[in-house]
């Protein structure tokens, strides 16, 4: 992974203003969350797990950043709907996608796995709206640092293949732990 490159793309806030991805993790690290789309109901339960670790997220130091692939109207719908307060962005093109190896693909999007995992998102309560961006492109998290450093990388094999929260959190904390040792 370019992760100098994955610094300098540019993205778009719920606004249409363009952003370096990179300014979220300058300062301090940040959890960078990318959604398939913006109607899916992975996403959705993603969203509730990391708002719901966001007391944690916040306390290691760290930022929660949501991006997605829709139009800026569809991220600031989903903002307000899922994300309140959460910093929401869109890559309408994926090259932030393309710069962390997300995968995209049918097959990557249907399946029994995937339908299990619907299953489950469902009995958490979300629920699937349409498309509001690429149908088939996956997504993943990242957790990035100061000085374009990876603490950990979950590239989505398939739709609703999350990370636990704890391993996001435990990455946050492992660098926490360093930073003091040094």
């Amino acid at each position: 992974m370019e992760v100098r490159a994955l610094a300098q793309a540019s993205v778009l806030d719920v606004k249409g203003v363009p952003k370096v991805l990179g300014e979220h993790w300058l300062r301090h690290p940040a959890v960078v969350v990318w959604l398939r789309h913006y109607g899916c109901l992975f996403c959705r339960e993603q969203a509730a797990e990391m708002r719901a670790a966001k007391p944690y997220i916040t306390a290691l130091g760290a930022e929660l950043v949501f991006v997605g692939n829709g139009t800026p109207a569809q991220a600031a719908d989903f903002q307000a709907a899922f994300a309140a307060g959460e910093t929401v962005l869109t890559d309408p093109d994926l090259r932030s996608y393309r710069l962390i190896g997300a995968r995209s693909g049918v097959f990557n999007t249907i399946g029994p796995r995937v339908w299990r995992g619907g299953l489950r998102a469902l009995r958490r309560g979300a629920r699937q709206t349409r498309v509001k961006g690429h149908p088939f492109q996956q997504g993943g998290v990242l957790v990035l640092a100061p000085g374009n450093h990876v603490l950990y990388t979950h590239v989505s094999r398939e739709a609703g293949d999350h990370p636990p929260v704890q391993e996001v959190l435990d990455a946050l904390r492992y660098h926490r732990v360093d930073r003091k040792a040094s």
